[in-house]
């Protein structure tokens, strides 16, 4: 669940069109098309500064089974080609259980984390550990998918190195063509994505969660957030053992 939920938050920040302005963008979480949560983001850029702060939420039937809520936020530099964090952070709940995490960036590079619960100590067998050289170039949960590609037909290429405190994985693109999306602030055609998740380390070879998705296929829908040059997923497929799970952006980047 953990995993998935970084996942969810990886995938559901949105940028700002201009300096000087906060923006919100609403997702719509669903599975097997019923309604099971809420996340809303507002993200604000100040010359070359950005920050995000969101909050998740379940809803519909899945409150009846569980109850989710969390926060997050992000703070860094803007550069010409990417969003460089400096420091993320999360915290949320769910099944009764709670997950914190706070991890701080330098150019790329993630210098600390601090987690809780925190890493089991010895760890269990089967665990992969992280290593020093595998943080050297990683992006946050929350403004890694916010892309500033040079070209936008290249946009579904190479990996994305993901790092939540606790796992780094890889979430690697490919192109599937470009489709029409049309949401409350938005109207106009996204880039569609497909993308597999290939961990790296920090997880358990006996994941459940993870064998699952080794061979499934996610698809990812971008679009242009105004002239900012900046892209951010508007849709989101990810295969679950039960039927698909979908976020789709109801409100995309409007002030």
């Amino acid at each position: 669940m953990r995993i998935l939920l970084a996942l969810l938050a990886l995938l559901s920040a949105s940028p700002a069109l201009a300096a000087a302005e906060t923006v919100t963008t609403v997702y719509r979480i669903s599975l097997l098309g019923l309604p099971v949560g809420r996340a809303e983001f507002k993200t604000r850029i100040d010359g070359q500064r950005y920050q995000v702060s969101g909050t998740l939420s379940s809803a519909g039937l899945a409150e009846l089974v569980s109850s989710t809520r969390g926060t997050s936020s992000v703070s860094g530099s803007i550069r010409p080609d990417r969003l460089e964090a400096e420091r993320y952070r999360l915290d949320y709940t769910s099944d009764g259980k709670a997950w914190k995490s706070d991890v701080r960036y330098q150019r790329g590079r993630a210098l600390s984390a601090t987690v809780a619960p925190p890493i089991r100590n010895p760890p269990p067998v089967d665990f992969v550990a992280v290593t020093p050289a595998q943080l050297r170039r990683v992006v946050d949960p929350l403004s890694g998918l916010m892309l500033k590609p040079a070209d936008a037909n290249k946009l579904c290429a190479g990996a994305v190195p993901f790092y939540d405190g606790w796992s780094r994985l890889d979430l690697v693109l490919s192109p599937n063509g470009r489709d029409d999306f049309r949401a409350d602030g938005f109207e106009g055609e996204a880039v569609v994505c497909n993308v597999r998740v290939r961990p790296v380390s920090g997880y358990r070879t006996s994941s459940k969660g993870l064998k699952y998705l080794a061979d499934k296929t996610l698809q990812i829908w971008f679009a242009p957030s105004g002239r900012s040059g900046i892209y951010a997923p508007v849709y989101v497929r990810i295969p679950t053992e039960v039927g698909p799970l979908t976020l789709t952006a109801t409100t995309f980047a409007k002030p």
